[in-house]
C-alpha cells in the first residue's frame, strides 16, 4: 500500500475517517470535496497531502479512488469523470447500495476497474468534524469484484480494508449484497423509524431499558442518506418489509387470539434460530 496514490472523494464522516485511517499506510493521498474549507482543514491537520474542489488532477494521478458519496451523487460523480481516470487505476466505494454503480461500470467502456466495498460501520453523527481514525476498527468489510477483475486487483481492495482497520472480508456478488443488506443494515432503521413514529416517544423517559435503546438506536437517521439507501434498494427493501409485516401478523394474531402455545412456538424457534447463529 505504500507505494500507491489514493483519493478520497468526500471528505465527510465516512470519508474522513478512511482518510484518517490510511494516511500512513500510502504514498500520498488527496481529498476532493465540495467544501473548501474542510479540505484545508484536512491539510493543515495531516490528513491529507493535498486538497482539490475540481476532481480532473488527483484522479489522473491516483492508484485507486475511494467514494465517500451517497448514492446518487456517486453516479454523478463517475458519469461526470469517466475520463479523468487514470489508466489502470482502482475505483472502489463505501455506498451501501451495489448495483447502481455496478450497472454503470458494465454498461459503460472505462478505462479503470469499479470493485465495490462497504465497510460496515457508521455513527449517528456526520461531518468531517465527527470522523475518526478508528472508525472501522474491527469491523465486517464487504467488496463486489465485477467479471473480470484479477485476484490481485481484489486483493489491493482487500489490503485497503485491512489498513483502515477492517477485521473481516467477505466477498460476493453487488446483488447479493444488495439483497442481505436489505434485512441486515436498511430493515433495522426502517423498524427503528417505525418505533419512534409514536406519541408515545415524548413521554418514554425514565420508562425504557437497553431493549428499546438497543431498537431505537438507529432512529437518530440521517434523512437524506437514507432516503436514497432505500429507494435505491427498493425491490429488496420491500421484500424484507414485506416479511417483517407478515411474522409481526403472525406474532399479533397469537396475542389477540390468546394463543400462547403459538405465541410460545414462534419465540422459541426464533431464539433457536438466534443462538445457532451466534455460535456459529
Amino acid at each position: 500500500m505504500n507505494s500507491l496514490t489514493v483519493t478520497v472523494v468526500g471528505l465527510g464522516l465516512i470519508g474522513g475517517s478512511v482518510a484518517r485511517a490510511l494516511k500512513s499506510s500510502v504514498k500520498a493521498i488527496y481529498g476532493v470535496d465540495c467544501n473548501d474549507s474542510v479540505l484545508q482543514f484536512a491539510k493543515e491537520q495531516n490528513i491529507i497531502d493535498d486538497g482539490y474542489t475540481s476532481a480532473k488532477e488527483p484522479l489522473s494521478k491516483s492508484d485507486i479512488v475511494i467514494l465517500c458519496l451517497y448514492p446518487d451523487a456517486s453516479l454523478n460523480f463517475v458519469r461526470d469523470n469517466i475520463n479523468n481516470f487514470k489508466d489502470n487505476s482502482i475505483l472502489t466505494d463505501v455506498v451501501g447500495v451495489k448495483s447502481p454503480l455496478m450497472k454503470l461500470y458494465n454498461e459503460t467502456k472505462l478505462n479503470f476497474i469499479y470493485i465495490g466495498g462497504h465497510p460496515m460501520a457508521g455513527r449517528e453523527v456526520s461531518g468531517f468534524i465527527n470522523s475518526t481514525d478508528t472508525m472501522f476498527r474491527g469491523a465486517n468489510f464487504i467488496i463486489t469484484p465485477p467479471l473480470g477483475a484479477t485476484e490481485e486487483q481484489i486483493k489491493v481492495v482487500e489490503k485497503l480494508a485491512i489498513a483502515i482497520g477492517c477485521a473481516t472480508i467477505t466477498r460476493t456478488t453487488p446483488e447479493n449484497h444488495d439483497k442481505i443488506i436489505a434485512y441486515t443494515s436498511q430493515l433495522p432503521h426502517v423498524i427503528a423509524t417505525a418505533m419512534c413514529d409514536t406519541p408515545l416517544l415524548v413521554k418514554h423517559k425514565n420508562f425504557t431499558g437497553g431493549s428499546f435503546e438497543d431498537v431505537t438506536r438507529v432512529a437518530k437517521i440521517n434523512e437524506l442518506l437514507w432516503t436514497e439507501l432505500f429507494l435505491n434498494n427498493s425491490e429488496y427493501l420491500i421484500e424484507e418489509i414485506d416479511r417483517f409485516t407478515n411474522s409481526l401478523n403472525d406474532i399479533k394474531t397469537a396475542i389477540k387470539c390468546g394463543d400462547n402455545r403459538a405465541l410460545m412456538e414462534i419465540m422459541r424457534r426464533v431464539r433457536l434460530d438466534k443462538e445457532l447463529i451466534d455460535n456459529a
